[in-house]
């Protein structure tokens, strides 16, 4: 088949103007010579964008997303009737005022350019890219929250900072990001942890590896009793990812790992200072 040029944009919500902040939530995409339009919106997985701005109800990122949905819903209609005479230009002209910068909560960014075979998979792809963050692994993820943790560690002012260190011994040890220690001894271990993978099957994979390591050291005694997972969990209504974090935790649990979740900053410096 052959190929067509398309454009597209990534929708961004960005609550608060002063801060310039934003999540992004969407992709648009359309093909002038076809006159495909086409959009995808974060509809169902938002937990993510709303704990990013927890200050702000939920209900305002919904409503923004129906509202959206519906502009988008009749830039398709339009671009649909485009006359037959001047078409690309024509859709181009609609899809530029679409994106055209704006002050409002929701604006989107800069358009792109892609050559592809199909509209629709390539709209799916940029928005696994960009908004389900396909890229991501968990290991991705925990970097990410590693430097969140870090940065608050860091304003503790710590007489005995966190680093990252070995956990064990010459023939068994585990690497750790944030490590505490008072001398030789290790006092405690931070574990940034991603446990909000798409499927539960991956959520059991990294969990579970996590959970076979921490059994390790223990069964070796070479843990210390303070050790605190700073984890980023799926959301209660997705009842099969979070059935299986749910078991996880409770396995770690049962290993003396406290639990707790990642934008915690009050229980995460409360074990820093204990």
């Amino acid at each position: 088949m052959k190929k067509v040029a398309c454009r597209y944009a990534v929708v961004q919500f960005t609550p608060f103007s002063e801060t310039g902040e934003f999540a992004n939530v969407g992709v648009v995409l359309t093909c002038p010579h076809t006159k495909y339009f086409g959009f995808q919106l974060q509809t169902r997985r938002y937990k993510r964008i709303t704990s990013f701005f927890d200050e702000l109800p939920k209900d305002v990122y919904l409503r923004a997303m129906q509202v959206i949905k519906i502009e988008l819903q009749r830039v398709a209609d339009v671009i649909a009737a485009a006359p037959a005479a001047g078409q690309a230009e024509y859709v181009r002209h609609v899809f530029d005022s679409l994106i055209h910068p704006r002050e409002a909560i929701i604006r989107f960014s800069a358009a792109k350019v892609v050559l592809t075979d199909d509209p629709g998979l390539e709209l799916a792809k940029q928005f696994d890219h960009y908004v389900d963050r396909s890229f991501a692994s968990p290991e991705y993820v925990e970097q990410a929250i590693e430097r969140r943790i870090r940065t608050l560690l860091g304003s503790l002012e710590l007489p005995h900072p966190f680093r990252p260190a070995r956990v064990g011994n010459d023939d068994v040890y585990v690497k750790f990001p944030l490590v505490q220690q008072h001398g030789e001894r290790t006092s405690k271990v931070i574990k940034p942890f991603n446990l909000d993978q798409k499927e539960p099957m991956g959520i059991y994979d990294h969990g579970g590896t996590w959970l076979q390591r921490v059994k390790l050291l223990r069964r070796h005694r070479l843990l210390p009793q303070d050790v605190l997972f700073a984890v980023s969990r799926p959301p209660e209504a997705d009842a099969k990812r979070y059935a299986a974090f749910a078991e996880i935790q409770r396995e770690l649990q049962a290993e003396d790992v406290q639990l707790v979740d990642e934008r915690d900053e009050d229980r995460i410096a409360a074990f820093a200072l204990a």
